[in-house]
C-alpha cells in the first residue's frame, strides 16, 4: 500500500514543482484542468448522496466561476473581452457577479423539480458544490501572485533570489505536503487516539501533531525562500496546517455522505483529483489571507 502511494507521488511532485516555478500561464492551466476533473468527481459524489445535481450545468457553472477567479487574479496580463469584463464589473467584481448569476440559474433548475423540498436541496447543494471548487481553488493562483509591498510577483526575494509569487506558492506546497506527509506517517506508526471517527476513522491526534510539526518545518523553509522574519513560520505552519486538515476532513465528510471511500481513481494509490487537492482548497485562502493581513504582502 505504501509503495502504491509513494511511486505516483515521486512522479507527480517534480511536475507540480516545475509548474509552480514556471508560473503563469502554466499554473492557471494546471488549476483549470484540476478544477474540471474535481468538478466531475464532485458531481458524482453529490449524485451518489442523492442530491441530483444538474450534472453538465454544475460543471459548466463551476468552470465559469474558476475562470472568473483566474481572469481576475491575472487581470494585469489579460486583454480583450476578459479585460473589459473585469473593468465593467468592478464593483461588485467578476467573481461575485458570476456567483450571483450561477445561484440564480441553479434556482431556476430547482423550480423544475416536482417536489419543492427536492428542488430546494438541488439548488442549495449544487450552489455549494460550485462555490466549493470555483471559489476556493483559484486561491492557489492568488498565492502565486503575492508580492512584497512596492513590488510585483516577479520581484526576487529571499535567500535564493526566487520570484515572490513562485516563492509563496512553494511555501504553500511545502506546508501542505509537509502536513499530509507528517500526519500520514505519524498516524501510521504512532496513531492511537482517533480524532473524528464519524468523519474519517484513519485520522488520529498523533497524526495531527506530527503533521503540524512537519508543516511548521516546511513553513520555515518557505520563509527562507521568501525572506520572512523567523517568527512567521511559527504561525504559518500550525495555521495553514490546520486549514489543510480541515480541507481534508471537509472532503471526507462529503465522501461519507455519498458512501464513497475515494472521490475517484485517477491517481493510483491516492484516489481522485479531489482527494489530492482537498487540503489546498482550505489552505490556500488561509495563507493568502495571512500574507495580505499579517505579512505585509500585496497581490
Amino acid at each position: 500500500m505504501l509503495r502504491v502511494r509513494v511511486l505516483p507521488a515521486l512522479v507527480l511532485a517534480p511536475i507540480i514543482l516545475a509548474i509552480v516555478l514556471l508560473g503563469e500561464p502554466w499554473l492557471s492551466l494546471l488549476v483549470g484542468v484540476a478544477a474540471f476533473l474535481a468538478l466531475v468527481e464532485l458531481v458524482g459524489l453529490l449524485d451518489a448522496a442523492g442530491h441530483q445535481p444538474p450534472q453538465v450545468l454544475t460543471i459548466i457553472s463551476g468552470m465559469a466561476l474558476v475562470a472568473a477567479g483566474l481572469v481576475t487574479i491575472n487581470g494585469d496580463s489579460v486583454g480583450g473581452t476578459a479585460a473589459h469584463l473585469v473593468v465593467a464589473l468592478d464593483p461588485p467584481g467578476l467573481v461575485a457577479a458570476t456567483m450571483v448569476a450561477i445561484v440564480l440559474l441553479l434556482a431556476a433548475v430547482g423550480f423544475t423539480r416536482a417536489n419543492p423540498a427536492a428542488g430546494f436541496m438541488t439548488w442549495a447543494i449544487t450552489s455549494f458544490g460550485v462555490a466549493y471548487i470555483g471559489l476556493l481553488l483559484p486561491a492557489i493562483v492568488l498565492v502565486a501572485h503575492l508580492a512584497p509591498a512596492g513590488g510585483s510577483a516577479t520581484t526576487t526575494v529571499g535567500a535564493f533570489g526566487i520570484s515572490s509569487g513562485p516563492a509563496w506558492a512553494l511555501l504553500l506546497v511545502l506546508v501542505v505536503w509537509g502536513y499530509d506527509t507528517g500526519a500520514f506517517m505519524t498516524g501510521r506508526w504512532l496513531g492511537r487516539r482517533r480524532m473524528l471517527d464519524h468523519i474519517s476513522p484513519s485520522k488520529t491526534m498523533e497524526g495531527l501533531v506530527g503533521g503540524l510539526v512537519l508543516a511548521t518545518l516546511g513553513a520555515g523553509l518557505g520563509a527562507v525562500l521568501i525572506g520572512l522574519e523567523p517568527w512567521h513560520p511559527l504561525i504559518i505552519g500550525p495555521l495553514v496546517g490546520l486549514a489543510a486538515q480541515a480541507g481534508d476532513l471537509a472532503e471526507s465528510m462529503l465522501k461519507r455522505a455519498a458512501g464513497r471511500k475515494e472521490s475517484g481513481f485517477i491517481v493510483p494509490g491516492h484516489g481522485g483529483i479531489l482527494d489530492r487537492i482537498d487540503s489546498f482548497l482550505f489552505a490556500a485562502p488561509v495563507l493568502a489571507g495571512y500574507a495580505l493581513l499579517a505579512a505585509g504582502r500585496v497581490t
